[in-house]
């Protein structure tokens, strides 16, 4: 539902007669949509739970991909990314994870680690598969393909399959969930709430961003288009080594101590390269250590709520986080190739800089505001 344009933008830019940056739009409007639609799902977790909001998504996704496939110009062609948003929202990482908290209780940290370790092989696995099917099938037969197995196989799998659950009883600790918190309390959830945006918001803006510019990125230093591929694919390997070590660590830290690693380590990746000015080492270096802030931020972004809020708070919470993070993701990866394009690889890492510095900063501020453990 989103990797597979890194690979068939070019196909797509030469059918429709559209710029490969307006292709690369299609996802922006993906998340945008993700974003507004995110919120208005808080309601639906409380009330039929997260099995019933993934079953729908994944029978929404078809239809989109099946507009996409029959897209003659850029008005089905960004519909079609609309309602793949619609659908994204309902079937992808947050409604997961939700349902893991609904069935995993005080055990939901552990359960989100372990699907993260999968989800970090979404680009290792997905680019080569969409690039054998593109050529057998072409683009167009691809999404087809695609939206047979949303329909056919993932809808029925979470409907059917995925244990049944009632959703958790809500406590009223959610800012603007229940009248009766202290207002210094509610001030405080937000100040949380607060800077885990900003944090989240701010690395995210680099990952996702970076996620489909990087090889271009090292293109900009000379660096050999084959080489620039290979590179660009490793990072999901490395990502994976920093889920699969966090999720080893299983209690010993939470979600928070994560994401604060994970934010210190981002940018002296990014001095790496710029200093390097993309020599062999500075790559390298850059690819472990950028590898690992973004494999371990994306676990902590997924379970740094829950040191802050009840597994039962916890779907809500993500739910209204939704909306400034999708609209920041969504903004990344135009903004990056723009500024690659048009001032260099130098001022593009020196803004990245800039934001991975603020997103540490949150992190620290948070970390101050730790809930002290009882007894």
């Amino acid at each position: 539902m989103f990797m597979f344009v890194s690979v068939t933008a070019a196909g797509i830019a030469d059918d429709l007669l559209l710029r490969p940056s307006a292709i690369y739009l299609g996802p922006t409007v993906m998340l945008v949509a993700m974003a507004f639609c995110s919120p208005l799902l808080a309601p639906v977790y409380a009330r039929h739970g997260a099995r019933l909001v993934l079953a729908f998504g994944s029978a929404a996704a078809a239809p989109g991909l099946w507009l996409l496939a029959g897209a003659g110009g850029p008005v089905s062609y960004f519909a079609a990314w609309g309602i793949l948003g619609l659908a994204g929202a309902a079937a992808l990482t947050t409604s997961a994870q939700v349902f893991l908290t609904e069935i995993a209780g005080e055990g939901a940290r552990r359960a989100i680690g372990a699907q993260m370790l999968a989800m970090a092989l979404a680009p290792t696995i997905a680019w080569p598969v969409t690039t054998f099917c593109e050529a057998a099938l072409g683009w167009r037969g691809t999404f087809v393909l695609y939206g047979a197995v949303m329909l056919l196989v993932c809808a029925p799998l979470h409907f059917f399959a995925l244990p049944r659950r009632e959703p958790p009883k809500r406590n009223p600790r959610v800012p603007n969930s229940n009248q009766s918190a202290s207002p210094a309390a509610v001030r405080r959830q937000w100040r949380v709430v607060a800077l885990i945006t900003a944090a989240v918001a701010l690395n995210g803006f680099v990952t996702w961003g970076f996620q489909l510019v990087v090889i271009d990125l090292f293109r900009s230093f000379a660096v050999p288009g084959y080489l620039a591929v290979g590179f660009g694919s490793a990072i999901g390997f490395i990502q994976l080594s920093a889920r699969l070590f966090d999720f080893l660590g299983g209690n010993r830290w939470d979600g928070l101590t994560t994401g604060l690693v994970a934010a210190a380590i981002m940018p002296p990746a990014l001095l790496a390269l710029a200093l390097g000015e993309g020599a062999e080492w500075s790559i390298i270096l850059f690819l472990v250590l950028y590898g690992l802030s973004s494999g371990a931020m994306s676990v902590s972004r997924a379970t740094m709520p829950l040191v802050f809020f009840s597994s039962a708070e916890y779907g809500a919470v993500v739910a209204r986080l939704g909306l400034p993070l999708n609209l920041a993701f969504a903004a990344a990866p135009p903004f990056f190739s723009f500024l690659l394009g048009e001032a260099g690889n130098r001022w593009t890492l020196a803004f990245a800089l800039l934001c991975s510095l603020g997103a540490l900063a949150s992190m620290a501020l948070l970390s101050r505001m730790r809930p002290a453990k009882p007894g």
